[in-house]
């Protein structure tokens, strides 16, 4: 009996502990001190230099924040259907927010209210959807950085200029507001755009598709590229045909390849992001959403034109090479 009693007496002590420590966690919760969870899941975790900029960022907020930090995502953009699987794995987890860089403009918004349906905080980061969805918004004013490109590259056309446009995913918030904004910047002059294709982001697509424009317009003497895939394809093609120099071209995003080909003078300019920014706000700002707090409905991450002319400043050194200095730029 002494040893039943003293069972009984542990698994008291024991389940006193449990309620102790279960208000405890849950008071802490309440006050916003207990470690958060957060999934960001990106259209691509791949070897670029914007996707993994994009990681970095958030992953400097989640320290500096102390939340957990779980990072999802295709290995290509073009993999929606992928994303969207993702998506409702994160959804089983029941994290206290997500931070989504949704991949279709139309097919995502389903798979993003079940995320609120959950109940769970959604953030978006650098796509629109559809659908107005998400506490905030956080990404590149992608009309204003197309427009930024149309506007220095229309120095390059005259009434002979042949233009055509390398995008990365149709139908995408991203790839359409780019080029509405490229066509403002042109002018008039945009109607000497005579086509444009979709690489699906991937940089070998781009390049066999550059080809089959120089084939088709022998005449065509300005390129531009809608991100970084699509610029870097496209200005292989360029090259290795022998264009570069007579066909003018300009591309989006800054990796190592591009910053290359822009001081060898193929490409004549290149929009640069900001995806440490963009990281790092998506994760301040989820945690921010996840906490009680108020947040801006859409916040811009910014963009540069940079040229080989103003490509060796030191404020567009830390853009260029972000990983250097892990410069949380304009914050």
């Amino acid at each position: 009996m002494g040893n039943y009693k003293r069972g009984f007496l542990s698994a008291g002590i024991l389940l006193a502990l449990a309620v102790v420590l279960g208000g405890w966690y849950w008071q802490r919760q309440r006050l916003g001190t207990a470690p958060l969870r957060i999934v960001l899941i990106q259209k691509a975790v791949d070897n670029t230099d914007f996707w993994t900029c994009v990681y970095e960022g958030g992953q400097m907020a989640a320290d500096e924040l102390g939340v957990e930090l779980t990072v999802m995502g295709p290995k290509r953009e073009a993999d929606v259907q992928l994303q969207h699987q993702m998506i409702l794995e994160a959804i089983e987890q029941k994290p206290d927010a997500i931070a989504l860089t949704p991949s279709g403009f139309e097919e995502t918004v389903p798979y993003a209210e079940q995320i609120e349906a959950a109940g769970i905080t959604l953030v978006l980061m650098d796509s629109t959807m559809e659908k107005e969805m998400g506490e905030s918004l956080i990404a590149t004013d992608n009309f204003e950085a197309g427009y930024k490109m149309g506007s220095y590259m229309k120095q390059f056309v005259d009434e002979d200029t042949v233009i055509g446009v390398v995008g990365h995913v149709k139908g995408s918030s991203t790839a359409t507001e780019r080029e509405r904004g490229f066509r403002e910047g042109l002018g008039e002059t945009h109607k000497q755009i005579v086509e444009i294709v979709f690489c699906d982001s991937s940089s070998d697509k781009a390049y066999e598709l550059t080809c089959g424009l120089l084939e088709k317009h022998p005449g065509m003497n300005m390129i531009v590229g809608l991100n970084e895939y699509s610029a870097v394809g496209a200005a292989r093609a360029v090259k290795d045909l022998g264009y570069a120099g007579s066909c003018h071209m300009a591309g989006f995003d800054s990796s190592i390849e591009e910053i290359q080909l822009l001081e060898e003078g193929v490409f004549d300019a290149i929009v640069i992001q900001k995806p440490f920014n963009m990281g790092y706000l998506g994760i301040e700002t989820a945690v921010r959403v996840a906490r009680g707090k108020e947040v801006e409905p859409y916040v811009d991450s910014g963009s540069e034109l940079i040229t080989k002319e103003n490509m060796y400043m030191e404020e567009n050194q830390k853009l260029l090479f972000p990983f250097f200095g892990k410069s949380k730029e304009g914050l």
